[in-house]
């Protein structure tokens, strides 16, 4: 079993979640906020401006003309998009490495990340009051304990296939019990880290176990995390080896038929994003 000492060191470890996206996030809440001021902080990070220009000239918007300058491409997105390509391409980065304790496939835990983002914009509408914002990072960000997590998994994999096998319990329990630690509390430890707020490091620590808290963004990307499961859009290692959420949905009245709508929404959805925003 490993050592909070390893946990922390391994946190400390990753490299800080990048100031410039942060800051344009922060711009972008502000009503008052100006395109030239976006783009002027932009600009200083080549990655994301090169990102920002190809989604503005991906097949997603189909437009006529090439967008060659930031500022244009900003105007054209609008904050909403601009907000959510920020955070891709900051995001990216963390999942390039292969997470072997519970993908198959390199790059599975991204594209169920991305999954999960889209989902939970899809459910938004169940509670309208939240931030479209905090909910997308809340999303995009919900595995992000796995990067830490990953080798000791991959260590203690056999074990806790066993424990799985032979007691009934899920991924989670599993995982706290042979390791130590869930990637859900190692999560919301590395979020706190890079100073996200409350309610996202909430997302990260109880979207497994919404009953826990009483967090709408909680329930939202548990339900997007779930839903992500059913497209096929998981690590297969873990994926299939959760409880469902079938108290929220019944909590928010969706019915089967409702479900199976959303179901084919999402997947549409997700694999247009996956498709055209590789970033």
């Amino acid at each position: 079993m490993i050592k909070m000492s390893d946990i922390i060191a391994d946190i400390e470890f990753l490299p800080p979640f990048s100031k410039v996206a942060q800051k344009a996030l922060e711009i972008i809440r502000q009503p008052d906020f100006t395109m030239k001021e976006l783009s002027e902080l932009i600009i200083y990070d080549p990655a994301l401006t090169a990102n920002i220009l190809k989604v503005a000239n991906s097949a997603l918007y189909a437009r006529t003309q090439v967008v060659s300058d930031l500022q244009t491409a900003i105007s054209f997105l609008g904050a909403k998009e601009m907000s959510s390509i920020i955070l891709l391409s900051a995001a990216n980065k963390y999942f390039e490495q292969h997470l072997e304790g519970y993908e198959v496939y390199h790059g599975e835990i991204w594209e169920h990340s991305l999954s999960v983002a889209v989902n939970s914009q899809e459910l938004k509408y169940l509670e309208p009051e939240i931030d479209d914002s905090t909910l997308f990072t809340a999303a995009l960000l919900h595995d992000v304990g796995k990067l830490i997590l990953s080798k000791y998994v991959l260590e203690k994999l056999d074990e806790i296939n066993e424990l799985i096998r032979t007691e009934g319990v899920n991924f989670i329990t599993a995982e706290r019990k042979i390791v130590g630690f869930s990637h859900t509390v190692v999560g919301a430890a590395v979020l706190k880290k890079w100073n996200f707020s409350k309610t996202i490091c909430e997302v990260a620590k109880y979207y497994k176990n919404p009953e826990r808290v009483n967090n709408p963004y909680v329930n939202i990307v548990a339900m997007a995390d779930f839903v992500s499961i059913m497209i096929g859009k998981s690590s297969q290692k873990d994926g299939l080896a959760y409880s469902g959420c079938a108290p929220l949905f019944t909590r928010y009245k969706i019915s089967s038929r409702q479900l199976d709508v959303i179901i084919t929404r999402c997947a549409d959805r997700t694999k247009e994003l996956i498709e055209n925003l590789n970033l």
